[in-house]
């Protein structure tokens, strides 16, 4: 612009000043009108162009100072009172989350508990900064790539959980294999990809929607699957014992029957010879139930031989799924639910939004599980059992509502993707709901602790010990400690045997306890 402007003050300066004036004269004037210092340089002159010129310079100088200076200003404020999130760490013996949601949360607050450090990676700013105005420890940085996983530090973390989806956490694992041999626990869809993920290197997997899947038939069947949950202990019993009992999670539904009364009301022990272990709480911890404890909507761990977990998990399922069960979705949960109702020889109708191909025997028919027509096809309103596994909550509430109209006897089971779902399920109608969240975060839970980077639960314990007192009645015994443990099982001859409450425990005979270590010191 100066350069333009040169020959133009050279010109006007000639003309109609009469004089002539250096190039070096005609910047400094052209610089003082910008800028509006002045111009005394070329004083004094006369000529109406000369005087428009210095008008029009001084006005644009005022104009582009301002402009500058604004802009200035504004990049200053922003950058003071627009937080951004690090784009790096130095964190050492850290966990590291390749994404963030509610299982993920979850598991956050029991590690903050535990005073075990975290990142979690976020791949966009806006993203980043928001969790970090929640309190979430972030790194703005993409794990998908070496340098993400650099600005994660993941050469000196603890365990990387890789959360993204079944793809993402491949490339991840793969990527954290070249860089060092850190573990890896992944979450992945079921275990064929599980498989994929131990050959990437993973050394843990977590399958949350094929659990999440069996878990929604288990309520109906009234099966106890066998689940991992004594990894949450300190479990001192011998193999051969151990491999006879049969540690499950029982999901109690609002609906139940037993909801609202005692244990001690309910005599669940004594009827199925199954014991009740703890009350898994949702914030992770358990808690030791005692004859007094309601039994509410909870997540019951719950101990003993095969056939007595079975009856117990009879008892606190639902009616049973019936001849005529209904599907809606197909995806990767209800695929999983399907292969479980077709093991319990239950061939459901299934709604899904496209005509995709079955990993199970069931009747597809495609089309909008939202509409009464579709609703009608599958004859709702026959219908035993409604099981709802799309990914979404709102279509999950309104399949739920409508269905429940149409037949106000059938048995909902239903699917939450979030915990704010759960209620509006229940008021939709639905009997049952397992939330996803909260399953995940048991799972990692889980796999936490047997990877050594959450500790066990403390002071509890399940214990084969030598009874070593007066023979005593197993009701006596119970009374007497006030039930400051459990006695699981009788072992005679290798053999877990179901004790009755009439049984009188003989000195010298084999019994598995549970309880806290201080409790079962009184035993010895």
């Amino acid at each position: 612009m100066v350069a333009i402007l040169i020959p133009v003050v050279k010109y006007l300066m000639l003309i109609f000043e009469g004089r002539e004036v250096t190039t070096g004269q005609a910047v400094i004037f052209i610089v003082q009108s910008l800028t509006t210092t002045g111009y005394g340089e070329l004083l004094p002159f006369h000529s109406f162009p000369m005087i428009a010129l210095t008008i029009l310079l001084m006005v644009a100088g005022v104009f582009m100072i301002f402009m500058i200076a604004g802009t200035l200003m504004a990049s200053l404020v922003e950058s003071r009172l627009t937080p951004r999130a690090p784009t790096f760490t130095r964190q050492k013996n850290h966990v590291v989350f390749t994404s963030f949601n509610e299982a993920v949360a979850r598991t956050i607050e029991l590690l903050e508990n535990n005073n075990v450090s975290y990142i979690v990676a976020v791949n966009d700013q806006p993203g980043a900064v928001d969790l970090m105005r929640r309190g979430i420890n972030v790194v703005c940085a993409d794990p998908k790539y070496d340098e993400g996983l650099k600005r994660l530090n993941v050469r000196e973390a603890k365990l990387v959980v890789a959360t993204s989806d079944d793809t993402e956490n491949i490339n991840i694992t793969l990527g954290i294999r070249s860089i060092n041999d850190i573990p890896v626990l992944a979450m992945m869809e079921n275990e064929k990809r599980a498989e994929l993920a131990y050959a990437a290197g993973a050394k843990q997997v977590v399958t949350l929607e094929e659990t999440l899947g069996k878990q929604l038939v288990d309520w109906i069947t009234a099966d106890a699957s066998p689940t991992r949950f004594l990894d949450l202990l300190n479990v001192e019993v011998s193999p051969e014992v151990l491999a006879q009992l049969k540690p499950s999670i029982i999901h109690v539904g609002a609906n139940s029957k037993f909801c609202g009364r005692t244990i001690g009301d309910t005599r669940l022990r004594s009827i199925t010879g199954a014991t009740i272990a703890a009350v898994w709480n949702e914030n992770g911890t358990v808690s030791t139930p005692s004859a007094t404890t309601m039994i509410d909507e909870s997540t019951l761990l719950v101990l003993g031989p095969h056939d007595n977990v079975d009856r117990l998990a009879s008892l606190l399922g639902g009616p049973g799924p019936g001849g005529h069960v209904v599907l809606i979705g197909a995806g990767r949960v209800g695929q999983e639910a399907g292969k479980m109702l077709n093991n319990a020889g239950i061939k459901p109708y299934v709604i899904d939004i496209l005509n995709k191909p079955l990993f199970f025997d069931g009747e597809l028919i495609a089309g909008d599980a939202t509409k009464p027509h579709v609703l009608k096809e599958v004859k709702i309103s026959e219908a035993d059992t409604l099981i709802v596994t799309i990914n979404d909550d709102s279509l999950n509430i309104f399949i739920v509502l409508a269905s429940s109209l149409l037949n106000p006897d059938v048995d909902v089971m239903a699917r939450s993707v979030h915990v704010d779902a759960i209620d509006r399920l229940h008021q939709a109608g639905a009997n049952h709901v397992l939330s996803e969240s909260i399953l995940g975060f048991q799972l990692l839970q889980i796999a936490m602790v047997e990877m050594d980077v959450l500790p066990k639960l403390p002071d509890y314990v399940v214990r084969e010990l030598t009874w070593q007192q007066e023979p005593i009645t197993i009701q006596d015994l119970t009374e007497k400690y006030r039930g400051e443990f459990k006695v699981i099982c009788i072992v005679r001859e290798g053999r877990a045997i179901e004790p009755s409450l009439n049984y009188a425990l003989q000195k010298g005979e084999r019994i598995v306890v549970l309880g806290t270590y201080n409790n079962l010191e009184k035993l010895a």
